[in-house]
């Protein structure tokens, strides 16, 4: 082939990459589901918008749980009493859909009393591993969370399904802790207040009843610009 075809060739198919480059319709960006929580905006959050302490109480949890994980699929390090429960679910969420799965989950931790991290620590805000949380057979709404959200992880949701949220409730003047957990039916709320033990609701129920003020998995974080003090509110 001599030099001029071969250019006229290469032109050719610059041509039409380009043509085809302008005629086919860009990929639509998918929205994200959690932009919009309980009626607030979520805007992502670097270091000066996401509290240092919250940082460290995650990555000590998230740390703990990707070296040795207290739940796995076929084999656990729970105690005896809560072992044959675990595996019994294990078994049986490959044939679950999601709501199922959702709702066994709920069921499964919600059992478990509430209790203080003062009562169960000493201290007044602690996050606990699932270990620490099983140890004890009780927690607050973060140890229900923290230990969902794992238990989830486990059985195959990705960590871009779901998002642990820090909420305060005005009307208790209380601050929260809820698992999001995106679904083919909405963004469903997961949290350990709910009767029956394994109530889950979309979250715009919860519009009236929680400010959202941050929110987190393994790979991002976020805010929603709220007052950083209604985070210490008791």
């Amino acid at each position: 082939m001599t030099r001029l075809p071969l250019l006229r060739l290469l032109c050719g198919l610059t041509c039409c990459v380009l043509l085809l480059a302008v005629c086919l319709p860009a990929r639509a960006a998918q929205p994200d589901p959690f932009a919009q929580l309980f009626g607030y905006q979520a805007f992502p959050a670097g270091p000066k918008e996401f509290p240092v302490y919250l940082e460290k109480h995650w990555t000590r949890v998230l740390t703990a749980e990707q070296t040795a994980p207290c739940l796995q699929r076929t084999t656990s390090r729970l105690p005896p009493m809560d072992a044959p429960q675990w595996t019994y679910l294990a078994n049986k969420a490959p044939a679950m859909d999601e709501m199922e799965l959702l709702r066994a989950v709920t069921a499964f931790f919600n059992k478990f009393p509430s209790a203080s991290d003062m009562a169960n620590y000493g201290v007044e805000d602690h996050w606990p591993t699932l270990e620490e949380f099983f140890s004890r057979r009780s927690g607050d709404c973060k140890a229900y969370t923290l230990a969902k959200y794992f238990a989830l992880r486990v059985l195959g949701l990705s960590d871009e399904k779901m998002r642990i949220v820090l909420v305060h409730m005005p009307k208790r003047k209380a601050n929260h802790a809820v698992l999001a957990v995106h679904t083919a039916k909405g963004v469903f709320i997961l949290d350990n207040n709910m009767r029956p033990l394994d109530l889950i609701l979309p979250q715009e129920k919860f519009t009236a009843q929680f400010i959202p003020l941050f929110m987190l998995n393994e790979k991002n974080r976020w805010t929603f610009r709220q007052d950083p003090e209604l985070l210490r509110a008791k």
